[in-house]
């Protein structure tokens, strides 16, 4: 194992630990495998929507939908919907930073 996969594994087991914590029993566990970009739809719906929960805490915001903004259904349908990824990607290039 190198030294940046011995970090990653003890990054996700901290990052793991600390979704547990948050969640309680709402936590789901992370994937065993890694998960390529053509089997995204083997990831559920209670662990996109703990991915996002990560990003909302790591970040503070103020939650993951909030207004106009749901980033739980913008994670759900760009790694779900190959249609949708394109058309976002598309927006980003012609908008993001």
């Amino acid at each position: 194992m190198t030294e940046n996969q011995v970090r990653k594994a003890q990054a996700q087991a901290l990052i793991a630990q600390a979704l547990e914590v948050f969640r309680g029993e709402s936590y789901v566990e992370q994937p065993k495998k890694v998960i390529s970009s053509e089997r995204y739809d083997d990831l559920s719906r209670e662990q996109l929507d703990q991915s996002v929960i990560a990003l909302v805490v790591h970040s503070n915001l103020s939650g993951g939908s909030v207004g106009d903004m749901n980033l739980y259904k913008l994670i759900r349908t760009y790694l779900r919907n190959p249609t949708a990824r394109s058309e976002i990607n598309a927006v980003v290039g012609r908008y993001g930073l």
